[in-house]
């Protein structure tokens, strides 16, 4: 048995051997190293967006799970009911977070809430539940964004987390902070080559950079404060940006 073992590790010292080693291929005679120069473009491009987003809903606190069920639901259908009747259509809702959560309380802090009415039961007598149910509307008629969250609030809407605005199709933008980005990268190299004496030459290497991929910037974009009765929301303008590395041979 030894023996086998032994022979068994010495073939397979002599297949090693074999196998061709992975190298980099060795430079000719008289060749150099390719010399190169590594820059990153930067490309921004803005524009007006074409929609907006809201996520609206409810929150709902009842001594048992039941009544608090039941509560968000009937809020909640009289706000579904308030947005489609401004015509928001039913593929721009759509729920985005939906919880229900205990929480216990000392008899004492129970006691108002017992004393309103709710059953002595367990359940009530341990905690409440709350129950959030949010819903992500897209609003494409931006002249509607206060009316929108006025008809929401009125129909039973106490949670509204912000209005933030966007563009239904961004391909045609990324496409053209992609091109700035490119030709931003092109003016660097040429302005470090014509500074150290030498001429830009082909493309080795294109790539975006990790974290940049073209999307928009909302800072200029937020909502100003929301008033009742239809405040301003002022849409602003988005900036799409992006970096791309692109490493030239020098001739």
């Amino acid at each position: 048995m030894f023996a086998l073992a032994a022979l068994t590790l010495v073939g397979a010292l002599l297949l090693s051997g074999c196998a061709p080693a992975v190298t980099a291929a060795p430079l000719a005679a008289g060749e150099s190293p390719t010399r190169t120069i590594t820059v990153v473009g930067r490309g921004e491009v803005q524009a007006k967006p074409d929609v907006a987003h809201s996520n609206i809903g409810v929150e709902v606190t009842a001594p048992t799970v039941a009544e608090a069920m039941t509560d968000a639901k009937a809020r909640m259908a009289s706000i579904l009911d308030a947005l489609k009747k401004l015509g928001i259509a039913e593929k721009d809702i759509q729920t985005s977070n939906f919880s229900i959560n205990f929480e216990r309380q000392t008899p004492e802090a129970r006691m108002p809430m017992l004393e309103q009415g709710a059953p002595a039961t367990t359940e009530a007598a341990s905690g409440v539940y709350h129950v959030s149910n949010m819903v992500k509307v897209t609003i494409r008629d931006l002249d509607q964004v206060g009316a929108v969250l006025d008809a929401a609030v009125e129909a039973g809407a106490n949670n509204v987390w912000g209005v933030y605005f966007g563009l239904d199709d961004t391909s045609i933008l990324e496409t053209q902070a992609r091109e700035k980005a490119v030709a931003d990268a092109r003016a660097r190299a040429d302005s470090l080559a014509r500074l150290t004496g030498v001429n830009v030459g082909n493309v080795i290497a294109v790539s975006e950079v990790i974290g940049s991929t073209p999307g928009a910037d909302f800072s200029k974009a937020l909502a100003m404060a929301y008033e009742s009765s239809g405040g301003p929301i002022e849409a602003g303008e988005l900036t799409f940006s992006t970096q791309i590395q692109v490493v030239y041979a020098i001739r």
